[in-house]
């Protein structure tokens, strides 16, 4: 959290939020996500939250999906403005049906597709941006 506010004294206007950036970044706790939203009110800081249950790859299972869900609702709850997730296929393609759940249980918040997007196919980069 030193790190976090000293990026905001220095003009940081957006934050993209993770733990665990060892492995890529995963879910911050939901303490953590709520201390950095009220931080960030003091300074007009747009805090985007990462979803993601794991490092690894962006091919999730049913369990995975679910914990998804509801870290969305728990950072929305915590007054976060937007999340940051990536789901592909096994093929490394856009999974567009857990893509529609997540998207859906965001409700209005604003979303960015991560570092999930680096492995599609130079095609399915270009079908990702207008999806």
């Amino acid at each position: 959290m030193t790190l976090l506010e000293k990026a905001m004294q220095a003009g940081a206007r957006r934050i993209e939020l993770c733990d665990n950036l060892a492995v890529g970044g995963t879910t911050p706790s939901y303490g953590v996500t709520k201390a950095a939203v009220e931080l960030a009110a003091n300074y007009d800081t747009t805090i985007m939250t990462m979803i993601r249950p794991r490092g690894g790859d962006f091919v999730y299972n049913d369990m995975e999906i679910a914990i998804m869900l509801e870290d969305i609702r728990l950072t929305a709850q915590a007054g976060s403005q937007g999340v940051v997730f990536g789901v592909l296929t096994a093929e490394k393609r856009l999974d567009k049906a857990n893509l529609e759940k997540l998207i859906v249980a965001s409700k209005g918040m604003e979303i960015v597709f991560h570092m999930a997007f680096d492995e599609l196919s130079d095609e399915d980069q270009l079908e990702a941006i207008d999806w």
